[in-house]
């Protein structure tokens, strides 16, 4: 064998010792970010509540408003707001409301929830990070990637809490809490609803599954005004999908089951397409319901949509008994 024949084959032989090593290792961190994110370790980072504290708002319409945080046993803080019927006799149903980013806890305030506000406590978080437009450009990415991760376990976390706080109001009927999720909400709202056996049901409205590849097409679609090159966002998008391991939806859909899962989304919808709708709802066991309606996802904005889709969320939940 000559001299450069022995080169190349050592080469070859480390190079692929080293892409083994690399693949090792990955599998590696993969099982251990998987751990990371089990019920168990979710349940243990929320804590059990040690303090609430509620604060009035000014009435507006048919509801009441206050501020809300929480304080568990493990220091986590949560912040957003409860809206409670002013009217109608309790037990009301019991709803936690897990909207976008952009929004956070005002959501509750919209008009679109308020037939369900006129028989339910609703309350909804405020994301545990707040996202600008340069937060994926450049050196800002490595910083936001370490951020998302935690942010994403205290999200889910929050929800876990939120559902504390309502199961304990003497005004809520426990049987009749429920999660609703929406937009990056869905994802919180099936992780949570899949840890927590005490919702009754988990609505997701447009959300869906397969994360890498539907992240990498978000980050592309114009109406999220996101500064990532064409060249990057499926590496980006796989990328991020692998950091959240752990809160993979189709990884706890199956255990929404036997509670309901209700999906609604759009049919010709450009920001989730059917393939990742599907994706999601494959995954779920019965009993769990799909729901297509017309319109695109955040179009014109989330207030609409809720608006758009109140009458469908409203009618599935009376049909579940949910709402009275």
């Amino acid at each position: 064998m000559t001299r450069r024949r022995r080169l190349v084959r050592g080469a070859v032989v480390a190079l692929a010792i080293v892409s083994t090593g690399g693949l090792a290792g990955a599998v590696l961190a993969t099982l251990v970010m998987t751990r990371q994110g089990s019920p168990e370790r979710l349940r243990s980072r929320a804590g059990s509540l040690v303090r609430v504290q509620t604060r009035p708002l000014p009435r507006a319409g048919p509801s009441r408003f206050d501020t809300l945080e929480l304080r568990s046993s493990t220091g986590l803080d949560v912040h957003g707001l409860v809206r409670v019927p002013d009217a109608g006799r309790p037990p009301y149903a019991g709803a936690v409301v897990v909207g976008g980013m952009k929004r956070g806890s005002r959501i509750v305030t919209v008009s679109g929830l308020d037939a369900i506000a006129r028989s339910a406590v609703i309350v909804s978080p405020d994301y545990p990070i707040q996202l600008r437009r340069d937060s994926w450009r450049g050196v800002a990415a490595l910083r936001t990637l370490a951020r998302v991760r935690p942010a994403a376990f205290d999200a889910v976390c929050d929800v876990l809490l939120l559902t504390d706080y309502l199961s304990r109001r003497p005004d809520v009927d426990p049987r009749r809490i429920f999660l609703i999720g929406g937009s990056l909400g869905a994802v919180v709202a099936v992780v949570a609803g899949g840890i927590d056996a005490r919702p009754a049901a988990v609505v997701l409205l447009y959300g869906g599954g397969n994360l890498g590849p539907l992240i990498a097409h978000t980050l592309e679609h114009p109406a999220q005004r996101v500064h990532v090159p064409h060249w990057a966002t499926p590496v980006v998008g796989r990328a991020l999908a692998w950091w959240l391991t752990p809160l993979t939806p189709e990884r706890f859909a199956p255990a929404i089951a036997p509670r309901t899962l209700i999906m609604v989304n759009g049919a010709g919808d450009s920001l989730v397409p059917r393939r990742y709708v599907m994706a999601l709802y494959d995954a779920a066991r019965e009993p769990k319901e799909l729901v297509w309606v017309e319109g695109e996802h955040l179009q014109p904005s989330e207030t609409a949509l809720l608006e758009r889709l109140s009458g469908v969320v409203t009618a599935r939940l009376v049909a579940h008994g949910l709402l009275r």
